[in-house]
Protein backbone atom coordinates (compact mmCIF):
# COMPACT_ATOMS: atom_id res chain seq x y z
CA UNK A 1 0.00 0.00 0.00
CA UNK A 2 1.21 3.76 0.10
CA UNK A 3 2.77 5.52 2.44
CA UNK A 4 1.81 8.73 3.96
CA UNK A 5 3.35 11.18 5.98
CA UNK A 6 1.18 12.19 8.68
CA UNK A 7 0.44 15.85 8.82
CA UNK A 8 0.55 18.47 11.92
CA UNK A 9 -2.45 17.53 12.67
CA UNK A 10 -2.97 13.88 12.74
CA UNK A 11 -6.91 13.30 13.79
CA UNK A 12 -7.20 15.18 9.91
CA UNK A 13 -6.23 12.35 8.16
CA UNK A 14 -7.82 9.53 10.20
CA UNK A 15 -11.04 11.48 10.05
CA UNK A 16 -10.72 12.05 6.59
CA UNK A 17 -9.89 7.60 5.81
CA UNK A 18 -12.87 7.12 8.32
CA UNK A 19 -15.41 9.53 6.34
CA UNK A 20 -14.51 8.15 3.53
CA UNK A 21 -14.71 4.56 4.83
CA UNK A 22 -11.16 3.62 3.65
CA UNK A 23 -9.00 3.50 6.64
CA UNK A 24 -7.46 -0.09 6.16
CA UNK A 25 -7.90 -2.99 8.42
CA UNK A 26 -4.07 -3.21 9.16
CA UNK A 27 -1.93 0.10 9.91
CA UNK A 28 1.85 -0.10 10.13
CA UNK A 29 2.73 3.50 12.11
CA UNK A 30 6.65 4.33 11.90
CA UNK A 31 8.92 6.76 12.63
CA UNK A 32 12.28 7.72 14.49
CA UNK A 33 11.15 8.46 18.24
CA UNK A 34 8.80 5.16 19.36
CA UNK A 35 7.20 6.98 22.19
CA UNK A 36 6.20 9.22 19.86
CA UNK A 37 4.84 6.28 17.66
CA UNK A 38 2.96 4.69 20.42
CA UNK A 39 1.71 8.12 21.16
CA UNK A 40 -0.05 8.47 17.98
CA UNK A 41 -0.92 5.02 18.20
CA UNK A 42 -2.53 5.32 21.71
CA UNK A 43 -4.77 8.51 20.28
CA UNK A 44 -5.73 6.91 17.19
CA UNK A 45 -7.01 3.96 19.45
CA UNK A 46 -8.91 6.39 21.61
CA UNK A 47 -10.63 8.01 18.79
CA UNK A 48 -11.34 4.54 17.15
CA UNK A 49 -13.06 3.39 20.33
CA UNK A 50 -14.72 6.78 20.92
CA UNK A 51 -12.84 6.69 24.50
CA UNK A 52 -12.89 10.38 26.04
CA UNK A 53 -9.83 11.11 27.99
CA UNK A 54 -6.37 13.30 27.78
CA UNK A 55 -2.77 12.45 29.29
CA UNK A 56 -2.40 9.50 31.81
CA UNK A 57 -6.38 9.20 32.44
CA UNK A 58 -6.38 8.45 28.55
CA UNK A 59 -3.80 5.47 28.94
CA UNK A 60 -5.71 4.34 31.67
CA UNK A 61 -9.28 4.47 30.19
CA UNK A 62 -7.63 2.72 26.98
CA UNK A 63 -5.41 -0.64 28.07
CA UNK A 64 -8.21 -0.96 30.82
CA UNK A 65 -10.75 -0.98 28.00
CA UNK A 66 -12.51 -4.70 27.21
CA UNK A 67 -12.25 -4.20 23.01
CA UNK A 68 -7.92 -3.39 23.17
CA UNK A 69 -5.65 -5.90 22.72
CA UNK A 70 -1.71 -6.03 22.83
CA UNK A 71 1.05 -7.33 22.01
CA UNK A 72 3.97 -6.91 23.21
CA UNK A 73 8.18 -8.15 23.28
CA UNK A 74 8.83 -10.23 26.51
CA UNK A 75 11.27 -11.32 28.46
CA UNK A 76 15.06 -9.52 28.47
CA UNK A 77 15.32 -11.08 24.36
CA UNK A 78 12.50 -8.76 23.98
CA UNK A 79 11.54 -11.21 21.29
CA UNK A 80 7.33 -10.80 20.60
CA UNK A 81 6.91 -15.33 20.52
CA UNK A 82 4.65 -17.56 18.60
CA UNK A 83 2.81 -18.40 21.75
CA UNK A 84 2.25 -14.99 22.78
CA UNK A 85 1.45 -14.01 19.14
CA UNK A 86 -1.40 -16.71 19.05
CA UNK A 87 -2.86 -16.15 22.08
CA UNK A 88 -3.17 -12.87 21.02
CA UNK A 89 -4.77 -13.80 17.67
CA UNK A 90 -7.28 -16.08 20.00
CA UNK A 91 -8.13 -12.89 21.99
CA UNK A 92 -8.99 -10.75 19.27
CA UNK A 93 -11.56 -13.34 17.28
CA UNK A 94 -14.28 -12.26 19.95
CA UNK A 95 -16.80 -9.97 19.25
CA UNK A 96 -16.70 -6.39 20.68
CA UNK A 97 -17.91 -6.25 24.27
CA UNK A 98 -18.48 -2.40 24.71
CA UNK A 99 -19.14 -1.22 20.81
CA UNK A 100 -19.06 -2.04 17.59
CA UNK A 101 -15.16 -2.10 17.34
CA UNK A 102 -12.08 -3.94 18.17
CA UNK A 103 -8.34 -2.53 18.34
CA UNK A 104 -5.33 -4.35 18.43
CA UNK A 105 -1.93 -2.56 19.11
CA UNK A 106 1.29 -4.76 18.33
CA UNK A 107 4.32 -2.62 19.50
CA UNK A 108 7.77 -2.88 18.15
CA UNK A 109 6.31 -4.95 15.54
CA UNK A 110 9.70 -5.31 14.23
CA UNK A 111 10.44 -7.80 17.04
CA UNK A 112 8.69 -10.76 15.76
CA UNK A 113 10.42 -13.53 15.77
CA UNK A 114 9.98 -15.54 12.27
CA UNK A 115 7.34 -18.03 13.65
CA UNK A 116 5.43 -15.77 15.06
CA UNK A 117 5.41 -13.26 11.83
CA UNK A 118 4.12 -16.18 9.97
CA UNK A 119 1.43 -16.66 12.19
CA UNK A 120 0.57 -13.08 12.47
CA UNK A 121 0.76 -13.10 8.52
CA UNK A 122 -2.43 -15.41 8.58
CA UNK A 123 -4.60 -12.59 10.39
CA UNK A 124 -3.86 -9.95 8.26
CA UNK A 125 -4.81 -12.08 5.15
CA UNK A 126 -7.88 -13.10 6.76
CA UNK A 127 -8.57 -10.29 9.49
CA UNK A 128 -11.68 -10.53 12.37
CA UNK A 129 -14.56 -8.15 11.76
CA UNK A 130 -14.74 -4.73 12.59
CA UNK A 131 -11.24 -4.76 13.77
CA UNK A 132 -8.22 -2.28 13.41
CA UNK A 133 -4.60 -3.35 14.02
CA UNK A 134 -1.67 -1.26 14.56
CA UNK A 135 1.43 -2.10 14.43
CA UNK A 136 3.85 0.05 15.48
CA UNK A 137 7.77 0.36 15.19
CA UNK A 138 10.84 2.35 14.41
CA UNK A 139 12.28 -0.16 12.00
CA UNK A 140 9.52 -0.88 8.62
CA UNK A 141 11.88 -2.68 6.77
CA UNK A 142 12.89 -5.40 9.50
CA UNK A 143 8.93 -6.65 8.87
CA UNK A 144 8.56 -9.04 5.98
CA UNK A 145 7.74 -7.61 3.31
CA UNK A 146 4.49 -9.35 2.75
CA UNK A 147 3.39 -8.27 6.00
CA UNK A 148 4.28 -4.57 5.07
CA UNK A 149 2.07 -4.68 1.83
CA UNK A 150 -0.97 -5.69 3.61
CA UNK A 151 -0.76 -2.74 5.60
CA UNK A 152 -1.69 0.90 5.12
CA UNK A 153 1.88 2.58 6.10
CA UNK A 154 1.80 5.83 8.25
CA UNK A 155 5.24 7.74 8.25
CA UNK A 156 5.24 9.87 11.47
CA UNK A 157 7.83 12.82 10.69
CA UNK A 158 9.47 12.81 14.23
CA UNK A 159 12.68 14.06 15.18
CA UNK A 160 14.87 12.13 17.54
CA UNK A 161 14.81 12.54 21.27
CA UNK A 162 17.05 15.09 22.38
CA UNK A 163 18.50 15.08 26.09
CA UNK A 164 17.78 18.02 28.40
CA UNK A 165 19.50 16.33 30.97
CA UNK A 166 22.34 18.29 32.37
CA UNK A 167 24.66 15.48 32.86
CA UNK A 168 24.04 14.20 29.43
CA UNK A 169 24.88 17.69 27.94
CA UNK A 170 27.86 18.02 30.18
CA UNK A 171 28.72 14.60 28.46
CA UNK A 172 28.23 15.61 24.94
CA UNK A 173 30.52 18.79 25.33
CA UNK A 174 33.52 16.75 27.15
CA UNK A 175 32.72 13.90 23.95
CA UNK A 176 33.17 17.11 21.69
CA UNK A 177 36.23 18.25 22.94
CA UNK A 178 37.74 14.72 23.33
CA UNK A 179 37.29 14.98 19.37
CA UNK A 180 38.58 18.40 18.88
CA UNK A 181 41.88 17.03 20.66
CA UNK A 182 42.21 14.05 18.40
CA UNK A 183 42.15 15.95 15.48
CA UNK A 184 44.47 19.05 16.48
CA UNK A 185 46.35 16.20 18.70
CA UNK A 186 46.36 17.61 21.93
CA UNK A 187 48.66 19.41 23.76
CA UNK A 188 51.50 17.06 23.55
CA UNK A 189 50.76 15.39 19.88
CA UNK A 190 50.95 11.96 19.44
CA UNK A 191 52.45 11.78 23.22
CA UNK A 192 48.90 12.62 24.23
CA UNK A 193 47.61 8.86 22.60
CA UNK A 194 47.74 7.59 26.21
CA UNK A 195 45.47 10.68 27.32
CA UNK A 196 43.22 9.91 24.66
CA UNK A 197 42.73 6.46 25.33
CA UNK A 198 42.34 7.35 29.27
CA UNK A 199 39.67 9.79 28.17
CA UNK A 200 37.99 7.65 26.19
CA UNK A 201 37.43 5.08 29.21
CA UNK A 202 36.53 8.11 31.23
CA UNK A 203 33.85 8.34 28.64
CA UNK A 204 32.25 5.33 28.72
CA UNK A 205 31.77 4.96 32.68
CA UNK A 206 30.39 8.01 32.83
CA UNK A 207 28.10 7.09 29.60
CA UNK A 208 27.20 3.89 31.62
CA UNK A 209 25.78 5.84 34.85
CA UNK A 210 24.02 8.61 33.16
CA UNK A 211 21.84 6.00 31.01
CA UNK A 212 21.07 3.93 34.12
CA UNK A 213 20.21 7.34 36.17
CA UNK A 214 17.49 8.21 32.82
CA UNK A 215 16.71 4.88 32.44
CA UNK A 216 15.89 4.55 35.85
CA UNK A 217 13.81 7.64 36.01
CA UNK A 218 12.09 6.90 32.52
CA UNK A 219 10.87 3.53 34.20
CA UNK A 220 9.47 5.35 36.87
CA UNK A 221 7.46 7.37 34.80
CA UNK A 222 5.94 5.24 32.58
CA UNK A 223 5.95 1.79 34.99
CA UNK A 224 2.99 4.35 36.68
CA UNK A 225 1.00 4.15 34.07
CA UNK A 226 0.98 0.39 32.63
CA UNK A 227 -2.14 -2.00 32.47
CA UNK A 228 -2.76 -3.28 35.62
CA UNK A 229 -3.04 -6.89 33.84
CA UNK A 230 0.37 -6.95 31.86
CA UNK A 231 2.38 -10.18 32.02
CA UNK A 232 5.91 -10.09 34.36
CA UNK A 233 7.59 -10.76 31.22
CA UNK A 234 6.13 -8.03 29.02
CA UNK A 235 7.23 -5.54 32.41
CA UNK A 236 10.60 -7.01 31.76
CA UNK A 237 10.99 -6.15 27.88
CA UNK A 238 9.33 -3.20 28.33
CA UNK A 239 11.91 -1.94 30.98
CA UNK A 240 14.58 -2.98 29.00
CA UNK A 241 12.79 -1.27 25.73
CA UNK A 242 13.06 2.01 27.36
CA UNK A 243 17.43 1.82 28.43
CA UNK A 244 17.90 0.65 24.82
CA UNK A 245 15.94 3.38 23.60
CA UNK A 246 17.53 6.22 25.50
CA UNK A 247 21.02 4.32 24.62
CA UNK A 248 19.80 4.73 20.70
CA UNK A 249 18.42 8.62 20.68
CA UNK A 250 22.04 8.98 22.91
CA UNK A 251 24.18 7.55 20.23
CA UNK A 252 21.73 9.90 17.65
CA UNK A 253 22.77 12.75 20.07
CA UNK A 254 26.53 12.03 19.94
CA UNK A 255 26.54 11.95 15.74
CA UNK A 256 24.62 15.57 16.19
CA UNK A 257 27.77 16.42 18.11
CA UNK A 258 30.24 14.88 15.95
CA UNK A 259 28.52 16.61 12.89
CA UNK A 260 28.88 20.30 15.06
CA UNK A 261 32.48 19.85 15.66
CA UNK A 262 32.80 18.62 11.84
CA UNK A 263 31.18 21.89 10.41
CA UNK A 264 33.39 24.26 12.76
CA UNK A 265 36.92 22.69 11.49
CA UNK A 266 35.53 22.13 8.17
CA UNK A 267 37.96 24.61 7.09
CA UNK A 268 40.62 23.69 9.25
CA UNK A 269 41.19 20.56 7.92
CA UNK A 270 40.54 19.32 4.79
CA UNK A 271 40.45 15.81 6.35
CA UNK A 272 37.29 16.45 8.71
CA UNK A 273 34.26 15.61 6.04
CA UNK A 274 36.16 12.06 5.51
CA UNK A 275 36.77 11.74 9.07
CA UNK A 276 32.44 12.35 9.92
CA UNK A 277 31.73 9.53 7.06
CA UNK A 278 33.38 7.05 8.86
CA UNK A 279 32.30 8.55 12.35
CA UNK A 280 28.58 8.12 11.14
CA UNK A 281 28.73 4.86 9.56
CA UNK A 282 30.54 3.97 12.55
CA UNK A 283 27.89 5.00 14.82
CA UNK A 284 25.48 3.61 12.74
CA UNK A 285 27.40 -0.19 13.43
CA UNK A 286 26.91 0.58 17.13
CA UNK A 287 23.26 1.57 17.17
CA UNK A 288 23.14 -1.83 15.08
CA UNK A 289 24.83 -3.94 17.76
CA UNK A 290 23.04 -2.41 20.66
CA UNK A 291 19.38 -3.63 18.51
CA UNK A 292 21.28 -7.60 19.19
CA UNK A 293 20.95 -6.19 23.01
CA UNK A 294 25.29 -6.57 23.28
CA UNK A 295 26.40 -4.59 26.18
CA UNK A 296 26.59 -0.71 26.16
CA UNK A 297 29.93 -0.75 27.66
CA UNK A 298 31.38 -3.08 24.43
CA UNK A 299 30.09 -1.35 22.50
CA UNK A 300 30.99 2.35 22.99
CA UNK A 301 34.23 0.88 23.71
CA UNK A 302 34.52 -0.50 20.53
CA UNK A 303 33.17 3.19 18.56
CA UNK A 304 35.55 4.82 20.83
CA UNK A 305 38.43 3.33 20.22
CA UNK A 306 37.79 3.16 16.48
CA UNK A 307 36.90 6.88 16.50
CA UNK A 308 40.18 7.53 17.91
CA UNK A 309 41.99 6.05 15.00
CA UNK A 310 39.72 7.99 12.48
CA UNK A 311 40.09 11.41 13.92
CA UNK A 312 44.05 10.50 14.29
CA UNK A 313 44.91 9.51 11.36
CA UNK A 314 46.30 12.51 8.90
Amino acid sequence: MTEATAPTDPQALIDRAMAENRLAHALLIHGQNLSVVERFATELSARLLGVQARGDELEEKLFRHPDVFTLRPSKKSRIISVDDTREAIRNIQHSPQAGERKVAMIFEVDRFNTSAANAFLKTLEEPPLNTTILLLTTRPHSLLATIRSRCQLFRLSTAAHTFDDPTAQTWLEAYKKWLEDLLTGGPGGKRSIPHFIIGAYSLIERFSAIIASLGKEAWKTQSKHLPEDMKDDERIALESRISISIRQDFLAAMENATEELARKKLFDDTTVPQKLIESVEALEDSTNLLRLNMKTETVLESYLLRTLRIWTAK
